[in-house]
């Protein structure tokens, strides 16, 4: 194909306008049957053979936040949108595991955010990037991977599924959207394309999985994940009216519980026990900082603390400083400390079931933690079929965990003790 030749190319007109004139970012989110990755793929494959064509040299990334094998990543996708367009085909070379041009200009590389971030720090002369599934895709992570792509009218390319607007990629493209970007929603009705065979999920979903349908096709944010451990009794909590306005009770102590993430986020509950009521009156995360900052925050909060639960792997010595995490908490005046016990995930996750239905939740200052409970989730095996026995590892983890702590590691003292929160609402200053 010469470069005076035109050769059409199919895709839904709302994507087409995503790559019309230039820009830094083009970003499409929605629900299923939209054809965002199938589009995305095939433009991948256009945009470098644009580039080869001009003597342009350099990688295209394709990365997803978890990627454990290349059967997980976008290489099919990227090959079968090739192998469908003839000057595609005739440029590209595909192999078992890899796709480059044949003038050695342009070359895929395959990776997964989480493990593999600081390896593509380290490659040469990214050109594209392409994140897809991006909705779990952490800040930490955005803000190395954007500065890795920096060469001269380089491009970053985002599709998702939303799930919720607390997502560091909702924050980031849809809250603050960056100046230079190009983005749309897209659904299944956008796909002039849209098969019949989907079309036939879509209605089975609308009728038999109401709940999930909106996010599935429609590109909504998710209230309850499909595989949700906790799915029951946060409905349960909602219809109840246990999610409301949970007031701070002076008279009380607050119970702290953490999970202290490395090298990603850190999550603290706050919470309030009066008989058998658990008052969780707060809720914190954060990332990239240091223990100290987590103190700071404590003390800003004006609350009188009787405990904080903290994992059991709060005693491992840290390698740059010789001390645990444990001590330098002690040091900065966290006290008392108790230490959760060293459980399965499958029993920690039960004492969380059991503990749920005597649970309040402040509806403003916990509503990250309440998405997140509402949300987390088995992780599910694509290729199988079939629900792993274990949770997905994503932003939802470390405040379940720190829940797990709480229901598992809180001892009652003596000043735990108050009215109930469903006679005495009002009451509490």
């Amino acid at each position: 194909m010469s470069q005076t030749d035109t050769v059409e190319i199919n895709l839904p007109p709302k994507i087409v306008d995503l790559f019309q004139g230039e820009a830094r970012y083009r970003c499409a989110y929605g629900g299923r049957g939209s054809a965002k990755t199938r589009s995305f793929a095939l433009m991948t494959a256009v945009r470098g053979y644009q580039w080869g064509m001009e003597g342009k040299q350099g990688q295209i990334l394709c990365a997803r936040e978890h990627l454990n094998s290349l059967d997980e990543s976008s290489l099919e996708e990227v090959k079968s949108a090739i192998r469908g367009v003839k000057f595609l085909s005739d440029y590209y070379e595909l192999g078992e595991k890899y796709i480059r041009s044949k003038d050695g200009r342009i070359n895929y590389v395959f990776a997964g955010l989480r493990r593999n971030l600081d390896s593509i720090k380290s490659k040469a002369r990214i050109i594209l990037c392409w994140v897809d599934e991006a909705e779990g895709v952490s800040d930490s992570a955005w803000q190395k991977l954007i500065p890795t792509v920096r060469e001269d009218d380089s491009e970053i390319w985002v599709t998702w599924n939303p799930e919720t607007k607390h997502s560091a990629t909702h924050r980031r493209f849809r809250v603050h959207p960056p100046t230079d970007m190009k983005i749309d929603e897209i659904n299944w009705r956008d796909n002039p394309f849209f098969p019949k065979v989907l079309e036939n999920e879509r209605l089975e979903d609308k009728k038999n999985r109401p709940d999930l349908y909106d996010h599935i096709w429609e590109g909504q944010m998710l209230i309850h994940a499909e595989g949700a451990y906790f799915a029951v009794e946060m409905r349960e909590a909602t219809h109840n009216e246990r999610i409301t306005n949970v007031p701070y009770d002076r008279s009380l102590g607050v119970v702290t519980a953490w999970d202290l993430g490395v090298g990603d986020s850190t999550s603290i509950w706050f919470a309030q026990m009066v008989g058998a009521e658990v008052r969780l009156i707060d809720y914190y995360e954060s990332s990239g900082v240091g223990l100290d900052h987590y103190v700071a925050l404590l003390n800003s909060k004006g609350y009188v603390y009787e405990s904080h639960v903290l994992p059991h792997d709060v005693r491992v010595r840290e390698l740059g400083s010789g001390k645990s995490r444990l001590e330098t908490l002690g040091a900065l005046g966290v006290r008392p400390i108790t230490i959760a016990p060293q459980l399965m995930v499958d029993d920690g996750i039960q004492s969380v079931r059991s503990m749920l239905p005597r649970c309040w939740f402040d509806e403003e200052k916990c509503e990250r933690g309440i998405d997140a409970i509402r949300q987390y989730r088995r992780d599910y095996d694509d290729k199988g079929m079939t629900w792993r026995g274990r949770p997905l590892h994503d932003w939802t983890s470390h405040c379940a965990d720190a829940l797990r702590y709480l229901a598992v590691g809180y001892k009652p003292t003596s000043s735990s003790w108050g009215e109930p929160l469903r006679r005495n609402l009002q009451g509490i200053v």
